[in-house]
């Protein structure tokens, strides 16, 4: 099936129909690959990604809707993108340094994700979580203590998607959960105008973060969640150099994205400029 392919080092497979044994196989016919992506795969619902030889480096696997496991022991990779899934195996990756999994944002969802990382987990740089079902769990605390320690990371990126009227201060239970980040990014996608009767319900917290550098916010509008969250930033962030706002995300039919950005980029030059420091760089795209 794939004899004369000895040479290949990237491979990408979108919509086929392919088992886990395939996949595997072609790992074996290619002793070069150093790149596999697998999205759509439909059949596949188990794969091994094994070898003492193997030279991959970066694996993805994204919208396999019957994906149920997958083990990985590659020594030289070291990015992982996983979707869609309810086993992670993680045995021999030294070199693994960046990682991105999606998960329930519940506390318990997220607990498992991480026992789920427990061998590369000091080793981590980089770590991106989407979170699903943002807001039916948005009113349960996140628990700080069940985090385990990642010395290593430095930037942290959380993608999720909800209404628009959910708290998002809620999410930096993460920041003060790692310490050493100089790097956060969310990635709010929203699907409803807030109500212009929301009030902000949570106290700003403060907790420094002494090593936050750059806050690169997608999906702001100019909501009071909105506002809570800047505010949050530029209380607790005292070495922070660059605030990047990215007024895109809202993803309903009914908005009209040219007004969304419009407005967004608006409520960031009338709210945000006048209460940065002068040594912070306020990036509006």
């Amino acid at each position: 099936m794939v004899v004369g392919f000895k040479s290949l080092k990237s491979l990408t497979l979108r919509y086929i129909d392919m088992t886990g044994g395939d996949i595997e196989c072609i790992l074996q016919n290619c002793p070069l690959l150093e790149q596999l992506v697998v999205r759509g795969a439909q059949r596949m619902s188990n794969l091994e990604v094994c070898g003492s030889s193997l030279v991959l480096k970066h694996l993805e696997i994204n919208n396999c809707q019957d994906f149920i496991s997958l083990k990985v022991s590659a020594p030289r990779l070291t990015s992982l993108t996983v979707k869609m899934f309810e086993e992670l195996l993680l045995e021999h990756v030294p070199m693994l340094t960046e990682v991105s999994l999606r998960c329930d944002s519940c506390s318990i969802s997220i607990k498992r994700v991480f026992s789920q990382l427990s061998c590369c987990i000091s080793q981590l740089k980089v770590l991106c979580l989407e979170l699903i079902c943002l807001q039916y769990s948005i009113e349960q605390p996140i628990e700080l203590c069940e985090f385990p320690e990642m010395p290593k990371l430095n930037k942290l990126v959380i993608k999720c998607c909800a209404t628009g009227d959910e708290s998002l201060v809620r999410l930096t239970a993460f920041m003060r959960a790692f310490p050493y980040l100089e790097e956060f990014v969310l990635k709010y996608e929203w699907y409803r105008f807030p109500r212009e009767d929301k009030v902000m319900k949570d106290a700003i917290v403060r907790s420094p973060h002494n090593h936050l550098k750059v806050f690169k916010f997608r999906g702001y509008y100019g909501r009071t969640i909105d506002a809570e969250l800047i505010s949050y930033i530029l209380e607790n962030c005292v070495v922070l150099e660059k605030i990047i706002i990215d007024p895109s995300g809202a993803i309903s039919p009914e908005t009209d994205e040219l007004d969304v950005e419009y407005t967004a980029r608006k409520n960031a030059k009338e709210h945000i400029e006048p209460h940065v420091p002068h040594h912070v760089q306020l990036v509006v795209l």
